[in-house]
Order: structure tokens, then C-alpha cells, then sequence
């Protein structure tokens, strides 16, 4: 009920399941970059920020796509796994 008047009310322009879609693939290749960054130097903190930032809007993204909902789960575990690298070089 309070999202069809969200959406009335909303400036931004309704989103389609095609708009969707291709926001899912664009930020799932900057997670792959991200976490090959990662990878390599598991210290760097510019890309830990980065990525906790982007694993956050996928979360959003990937919950309004049919297809991709499925990974949110995934999401959810590797922000745990990203908060406990970052405990650990604190």
C-alpha cells in the first residue's frame, strides 16, 4: 500500500524490471573487480570502504530483480566475511 504512494510521490522515474537487470550486471562486474582488488591486498582499506558501499546497493538492487534475489543471501554472508577482515587488520 505505502509503496504505490511512495512511487506516486517519488521525483525519480519508476524502475523496470529491465532497468533492473541491468543495474543487477553492471554492479555485479564492480563486485567481482572489487573483490579481486581485494584479493590481492586484503589490507587496503579504500577498497574494503568501496566494496561495503557497493555490496549495500547490490543488496538493494539485487532484492528488486527477480533473478538475482536469490543471491541477497550471499550478499548478506560475504558482508560478514568483509566486517571480519576489516576486524582484523584493525
Amino acid at each position: 500500500m505505502f509503496a504505490k504512494l511512495k512511487q506516486m510521490f517519488s521525483s525519480e522515474p519508476p524502475v523496470t524490471d529491465g532497468d533492473n537487470n541491468a543495474q543487477a550486471e553492471i554492479i555485479t562486474e564492480e563486485l567481482i573487480q572489487l573483490e579481486a582488488t581485494l584479493a590481492e591486498n586484503p589490507a587496503d582499506n579504500d577498497t574494503q570502504k568501496r566494496l561495503m558501499v557497493k555490496y549495500n546497493q547490490a543488496i538493494k538492487i539485487y532484492s528488486s530483480d527477480k533473478m538475482y534475489r536469490v543471491q541477497v543471501d550471499n550478499i548478506f554472508i560475504k558482508i560478514d566475511e568483509l566486517r571480519n577482515t576489516i576486524r582484523k587488520n584493525i
